[in-house]
């Protein structure tokens, strides 16, 4: 009896587990601003679009070793034909502790499990001195979100502070179009 029973959850819910998206996460402006020189020797990024997927490659390279690394956060959304802003966060976090460890917000846990899959190793404190810390070709992957996500557009904002002092900016702009996951049925 209870093997039946395992076998028809799984019959049920593998299909809500697999279902594709309608929707697609596309980042059309990645803007890097590297506010304090003394911090940085290199700081990167580059976005490109391949096959309507938004990819970033990134690279930080310290000039020296740092110990205290914090993020503040913003998401801000508009829906589709909308001009009211939505503010889904506002944060600030202590970056060591959330590469540590799993955060309870789902957004960014789906940012922490894909900066860990593109990333060119594990990204922890202390950042070292002259190592470079690459990403390359991470993608925000649908499958990773609810199934159902509003259209519209976004502007995240990430700014690095090490020991309260502002040292760089990030900001994406993008948005959330529609996605025919039937390669046969045309959008009208």
């Amino acid at each position: 009896m209870k093997f039946w029973f395992w076998i028809s959850l799984f019959l049920i819910f593998r299909p809500m587990r697999t279902e594709e998206r309608n929707f697609r996460v596309v980042i059309e402006q990645v803007n890097i601003s590297n506010v304090d020189t003394n911090v940085y020797r290199n700081l990167s990024c580059e976005l490109h679009q391949i096959n309507n997927r938004s990819y970033l490659d990134s690279s930080h390279i310290f000039k020296y070793t740092i110990r205290d690394l914090s993020v503040h956060a913003v998401l801000d959304f508009w829906k589709l034909n909308s001009k009211t802003k939505m503010k889904l966060y506002d944060v600030q976090f202590d970056a060591c502790n959330f590469l540590e460890n799993a955060s309870k917000n789902r957004l960014f846990n789906v940012y922490g499990q894909s900066l860990k899959k593109h990333a060119n190793m594990k990204f922890k404190c202390p950042f070292l001195a002259n190592v470079s810390y690459e990403v390359h070709n991470m993608t925000m992957d649908e499958q990773d979100f609810p199934s159902f996500v509003p259209l519209g557009k976004f502007r995240s904002l990430i700014e690095y502070l090490t020991n309260q002092k502002l040292i760089s900016r990030f900001i994406a702009t993008g948005k959330i179009m529609p996605y025919a996951t039937d390669p046969f049925k045309v959008l009208q």
